[in-house]
Parts: C-alpha cells; structure tokens; sequence
C-alpha cells in the first residue's frame, strides 16, 4: 500500500497560483503607447535601366541621438579613362559633420584604349554610416552622386535592373 501524500494547504496553492501567474506576466510584451513613433524606416525602389535618386524623409525623435543610414543597391561606373566617382549622403541637404561624411567611392583606372571599349560593371554595393549633430523633428536624407576630388567624372549610375534602398535609424548615444 501505498502512503498517502498530505493534501497541499490552501496556502501552497495560492503561492503556486501567484508563481504561475509572475511567470505568464514576464512573458508578456511591454505595453505600449499607440502614439509611440517607428524607430527606424525602408525607402525602397525598383528600376530597371534607369537612375534611381532616391530620398526619404526621416522624423527624428531625439537631439542628442544619432542617425545610422544604409544605402544598398546597384552602382555602376563607365569609362574609357582613368576616372572617379563619389556616392554620399545628405541630411537637410547638407553632408554630415559630425564626425565625417558618409561616403563612398569607385575609381577605375582604364578601360581598353587598344580595343577602344570601356569598363561597365554594374555592382551591388553599400553606403553606410553614423551621423551625429542633427537637431529633433523631419530630417530629409538622400544619397547623391559627385565626383572625386582631382579625378575625372565618368558616367556613372546609381540603381539598375535591382531594388535599391535606404534605411534610416535612430540610435542613442
């Protein structure tokens, strides 16, 4: 025969329920407020054979925040010729400060003089960066296309037969 457990007190069950029930609640998601804005946004676009200039407007929440950008889409860089370009980013339609630009570049040295053709490698790439010292409230943040400094422009595009997008998010300090 088997001895019998003493039933648990009404006590031991009431901790055992409140256990339970602490455990359920850690599980839970945060509350939120419905007026709690996104932390991050996606511009994307897609293009087939043609420029992408793409340009999206971010609202920051925060002014002693950072913003870290990402373009990721198709560059292409042509010439006959030694030759630069420069892909970078603008916020209000200014490059960053602080601490340095985002930025970044594809030089080619020649294509074939002999053969008289060029180089034309379309090439999925990045840009990213950190951008400190923009003030709260719309910032306006783009990817343009300049040339490099003492180098010859090529003929150069941004986004071809791919998606091409730019993520923005804001980042404390």
């Amino acid at each position: 025969m088997r001895p019998q457990r003493p039933a648990a007190t009404s006590r031991q069950r009431l901790l055992g329920l409140l256990l339970l029930l602490l455990l359920l609640l850690l599980q839970l998601p945060a509350p939120s407020s419905g007026s709690e804005p996104p932390k991050g946004k996606q511009k994307a676009l897609l293009r087939q054979r043609e420029v992408v200039d793409l340009e999206c407007t971010f609202t920051k929440m925060r002014s002693n925040s950072a913003l870290r950008v990402l373009f990721s889409g198709s560059l292409r860089l042509k010439c006959r010729n030694a030759c630069c370009q420069r892909w970078y980013f603008t916020f209000n339609g200014a490059e960053c400060s602080g601490p340095l630009p985002i930025e970044a570049i594809i030089y080619l040295d020649q294509g074939s003089p002999e053969l008289n053709s060029t180089i034309n490698i379309h090439r999925t790439s990045s840009v990213e960066g950190l951008c400190e010292g923009i003030g709260a409230g719309l910032v306006d943040v783009a990817i343009w296309l300049g040339t490099c400094t003492d180098y010859p422009k090529g003929d150069a595009s941004t986004g071809w037969n791919s998606v091409s997008r730019i993520i923005i998010e804001e980042l404390p300090k």
